[in-house]
């Protein structure tokens, strides 16, 4: 209710000042006219004096009028001594005594009714003690005043109950909108991650902020899903290098034999694995916490180049021929991470391109986007199977046989989705197409 009476305040407040500024302005201007034209008469009338004199003057204001309009009007000529030489009182107002303008208040009778008008008036002096004055009758102004007055305060009343209704309406919605949070909080909170506040589709601000809430929600819980899926993967991807590493210590202890070069080799195989691993994870510990006070702008071209002189020798020793073709693609990131991503798409191409094949990297832009593109002539990725290949530490069927810890395109995916953007595999028929989407600096 509190809400309701603030919002209540708030357009009684508007409506009483809206209202008190047109009362103020229409009746100066009412004012302002009636002055006018009662200085007009005045000027006419004085016109009559100068050329006729006070009889030429009191004749023309004791004819009979025919304008209805002139019935509105009072006019006074008088002597010094208060005797009215022509006009439309019997005597001379007592407080008309000063020239200039005035507002008098004058008995005026009416049958047997004696009533007090308000009359605006001018006195001017016609020279010898003598005065004229010329006034304008201001009841209907005062009728209209205090009609006015009248709309205004059921005017105020109307809006003061209008006013709580729709504050009340408000701010029950807000509340209601508020407990709808707080309670789908509160079940999200206690691990139904499925959770969502409603959208009614009016697409009013209650709309907006329940899409963003519910934005966070789907990032939490695409985050904790991915967690556990990597904890699941983590587990299987340490164990089993080291539990190899552990059987082949336990082996040559056991044959009291000192560690040949096969030992070695294998135990050094091992524990590059971990230590890629490690590093893998390292990485994504970083893209989490990428902000975007951490982005500068760069050029996807530039940064490609970086990444193909660094693996340039590695495919070339692979038996495999690198095409680029790099146009400008302005954009904003962080270049160490683009560089780790472009580095991790073209040694997937490598691992599944095959004998004598080729990889190409190309980039480019339009107006809204960014892209950098890998693409090889392998096997490529089944469509049913290309959601998945992007989750952490998964390896599909195709790609066990190769060296890997599964991270590689989730690696990918994670830097794209930071800087804003997407990852889109595609067929290549034969093989596939890795693109990653960002905003343009252009647009």
């Amino acid at each position: 209710m509190r809400g309701a009476l603030w919002v209540t305040l708030a357009v009684l407040l508007a409506t009483v000042a809206a209202l008190t500024l047109q009362y103020v302005r229409t009746f100066s201007v009412l004012e302002n006219e009636s002055r006018h034209m009662v200085q007009a008469e005045v000027a006419g009338l004085m016109e009559r004096y100068r050329s006729g004199g006070l009889e030429e003057l009191a004749r023309f204001i004791a004819r009979p009028q025919p304008s209805a309009d002139a019935r509105d009007y009072i006019y006074l000529v008088g002597t010094a001594d208060g005797r009215v030489v022509a006009g439309d009182l019997d005597r001379w107002p007592s407080g008309a005594q000063r020239q200039g303008w005035q507002i008098l208040n004058i008995p005026f009778r009416s049958g047997p009714t004696l009533r007090v008008r308000r009359v605006e008036a001018e006195v001017v002096s016609l020279g010898s003690g003598n005065r004229l004055l010329v006034g304008h009758l201001a009841d209907g102004r005062d009728q209209l005043r205090a009609r006015y007055l009248e709309t205004l305060g059921w005017s105020i009343a109307a809006t003061a109950l209008i006013g709580l209704g729709l504050g009340w309406w408000i701010s029950r919605r807000a509340l209601r909108f508020v407990e709808r949070a707080a309670e789908t909080g509160a079940r999200f909170l206690a691990g139904r991650l499925d959770e969502r506040l409603p959208v009614t589709g009016r697409g009013d601000q209650y709309d907006h902020l329940a899409e963003v809430v519910n934005a966070c929600f789907e990032e939490v819980e695409r985050m904790i899903g991915s967690l556990r899926a990597a904890t699941d993967g983590l587990a299987h991807d340490l164990k089993t290098p080291l539990t190899r590493m552990k059987v082949r210590a336990e082996l040559a202890l056991l044959r009291q034999a000192s560690a040949d070069e096969q030992f070695l080799v294998a135990t050094t195989r091992d524990i590059d694995a971990l230590l890629k691993l490690i590093n893998d994870l390292l990485v994504l510990a970083r893209v989490d916490a990428l902000t975007a006070n951490m982005l500068e702008p760069l050029d996807l071209a530039d940064v490609a180049r970086e990444a193909i002189e660094l693996y340039e020798p590695v495919v070339e020793a692979a038996g495999l021929h690198l095409i680029a073709d790099l146009r400008s693609a302005a954009t904003r990131g962080a270049r160490s991470l683009l560089v780790q991503a472009i580095c991790n798409l073209i040694d997937n191409a490598m691992k599944h391109a095959g004998g004598s094949a080729s990889i190409k990297v190309v980039s480019g832009s339009t107006r809204a986007q960014a892209e950098i593109r890998v693409a090889d002539q392998g096997p490529g990725i089944a469509a049913d199977d290309r959601s998945r290949a992007t989750e952490r530490l998964v390896r599909l069927d195709a790609s066990r046989s190769t060296e890997g810890s599964g991270l590689g395109l989730s690696i990918v995916a994670a830097i794209a989705r930071a800087h804003g953007g997407v990852l889109t595999l595609d067929d290549n028929d034969p093989g596939l197409i890795v693109s990653i989407r960002l905003p343009s600096e252009r647009g």
